[in-house]
């Protein structure tokens, strides 16, 4: 927990220094984004593999600098395991902080860097009658390629990795985002 505070910690002041040396330049954009994630899970006894669907709503500060609010909900998986049959899904919340660095100059195309925490929730059913709930903190690092084909409309790839604190019998996920987001 404390190198995760530590990191999102020095990731706001960064972002935060390079906000103030462009103030003069200063441009607060909202936006709002759906994407579609595929989750590989790391749990004991069994490697659950989700089909996500997600919103987002976030701000960015710049061209440089943005924060979010996501939410997902996973489909239910069929995983088999040293423990038998189990039917897994899971929903997410959370903050995400990402930094950007575009490539060219008309700022269409950017790469990106992405901290965050969410809450995770697993719902597992082992039979019709043993079924539990798990949740947990999920600590999330990440980087991408966004794409802006207009002033409104930008598509996003991000690749996460997402280390599980307090989530008994899931250890760690990698999640693959696919996003399209309207900024205003």
């Amino acid at each position: 927990m404390k190198k995760i505070t530590i990191v999102l910690t020095t990731a706001f002041f960064a972002a935060a220094g390079s906000f103030t040396a462009y103030a003069d330049n200063y441009q607060y954009t909202p936006y709002i984004g759906a994407d579609y994630t595929f989750a590989q899970t790391d749990a004991t006894g069994f490697n659950p593999k989700h089909h996500a669907a997600g919103v987002y709503i976030g701000s960015d500060y710049g061209k440089y600098f943005s924060t979010e609010l996501f939410a997902h909900q996973s489909t239910r998986a069929k995983n088999s395991g040293n423990i038998g049959n189990i039917r897994t899904s899971y929903y997410n919340y959370g903050l995400d902080i990402l930094a950007y660095l575009p490539i060219c100059a008309e700022n269409k195309f950017s790469l990106l860097a992405t901290a965050g925490i969410g809450e995770y929730i697993y719902k597992t059913k082992f039979s019709p009658t043993d079924r539990h709930n798990e949740h947990g903190y999920g600590y999330r690092f990440g980087g991408g390629a966004k794409y802006a084909f207009n002033k409104h409309w930008q598509t996003r790839l991000i690749v996460r990795y997402v280390d599980f604190d307090k989530l008994s019998g899931y250890n760690h996920a990698t999640e693959y985002g696919f996003g399209l987001e309207y900024h205003f």
